[in-house]
């Protein structure tokens, strides 16, 4: 069952997944062992301060995302949503550009925020202590204040997908004028972060003569935080290296060299023009012929040599080239001189299977495939 975004005023919609109860419920599990040694409340008591921390703490999460997109806004993003799930939540925001400094600080805003729940539940946590030690709430105030200070520590681990993370990226980019390289280096910084994050848990377990319930369930969670992490890393690195790839494109390199013909051509000076370019005793090379016939739509068409070879030689000069062509079908253009996002952004706008690629004299450089602009990107 899909939970309808809850919507609070002018804020972005906050969707709120299943996997957030899961969580709920996760962390009084692991809070509760330390409320019940507390011995500040009996049995029912601990479990129901344990479901408070964690709930206290889902609304911490909340306002960690709240400081990343209200911060967004101020440097002129828009933010589209925001997400409680499993792992926690995340801001999902578009910018057209936007600069190292505005990145850092929209990152860091989060952690801060949590820093600043910690500093308000620690006074609280003072005020309500007692000299006995005995305080329901300055309990719960002092341990919601410690784990929304581990918030804050976690998030600031410089690896992607954290927020630390995240900032590094845009400081690296800045200073290296790589924002590739930058995101590269922290991604694999998060992968180490990942490996980091189980290794702990299982150091602390080794040597123990028996492992207990919460240590067990603390490793469960380590697994489930670092696959978190590791898989964040590794989508960061592969958009990475899809950047990289996008950048290095090049039209006018990626096109395949044709020869384009008018469909009235004759098929006789087709032939003589392709053996005069062809080297001396070889075979005319038919298959780097396109043959164009004006539009709109511009259609393209590709020279039968079956065909060709049924037409007797005296007869060649009355017979046009798109009487022995085949068509392709509707074709798509692209100026020679794009590159980058630029030429993925003119395929997307028009999508075709074949694109003539074209000189700003009208000259036709050659064609370009769809299936190899994306064999490409995919690195293959």
């Amino acid at each position: 069952m899909k939970i309808p975004p809850l919507r609070l005023g002018s804020l972005p919609p906050i969707r709120i997944s299943g996997g957030t109860l899961a969580t709920l419920l996760i962390l009084a599990v692991v809070v509760h062992p330390v409320i019940s040694l507390s011995g500040a409340v009996g049995p029912g008591g601990a479990i129901v301060v344990s479901l408070g921390i964690a709930l206290f703490m889902i609304v911490s999460v909340l306002v960690h995302e709240l400081a990343h997109a209200l911060t967004a806004r101020l440097f002129g993003a828009t933010v589209d949503h925001i997400a409680l799930t499993l792992w926690g939540g995340h801001t999902q925001y578009r910018a057209e550009r936007m600069g190292g400094v505005p990145s850092m600080v929209i990152s860091l805003a989060g952690p801060a925020s949590n820093l600043l729940l910690a500093a308000l539940c620690t006074g609280l946590a003072t005020l309500t202590r007692t000299d006995d030690g005995s305080s329901v709430a300055a309990l719960f105030w002092g341990y919601s204040a410690w784990l929304n200070v581990a918030l804050a520590v976690f998030n600031l681990l410089p690896g992607l997908p954290m927020d630390g993370g995240r900032a590094l990226e845009s400081l690296l980019g800045t200073v290296l004028r790589s924002r590739i390289t930058g995101t590269r280096i922290t991604a694999w910084l998060g992968r180490a972060i990942a490996v980091a994050v189980v290794i702990w848990p299982l150091w602390r377990m080794w040597g123990r003569d028996s492992v207990g319930t919460g240590s067990m369930l603390t490793l469960v969670w380590a697994l489930l935080i670092a696959g978190m992490l590791w898989q964040g890393a590794s989508r960061a690195l592969e958009a990475a290296n899809l950047e990289h790839r996008i950048q290095h494109l090049d039209a006018r390199k990626l096109a395949r060299p044709v020869v384009a013909v008018p469909a009235d051509l004759p098929l006789d000076r087709l032939l003589d023009g392709l053996r005069e370019r062809a080297q001396p005793g070889s075979t005319p090379d038919l298959e780097a012929v396109v043959v164009l016939e004006q539009g709109p739509p511009l259609r393209v068409y590709r020279i039968d040599p079956s065909a060709v070879a049924s037409v007797p030689a005296g007869q060649r000069g009355n017979v046009p080239v798109s009487a022995v062509a085949a068509p392709l079908g509707e074709v798509g253009e692209l100026a020679a001189g794009l590159n980058g996002s630029q030429m993925v952004t003119a395929m997307l706008a028009r999508p075709h299977p074949l694109y003539l690629v074209r000189e700003q004299t009208g000259a036709v450089v050659g064609v370009i495939k769809s299936a190899d602009v994306n064999a490409v990107l995919r690195g293959r």
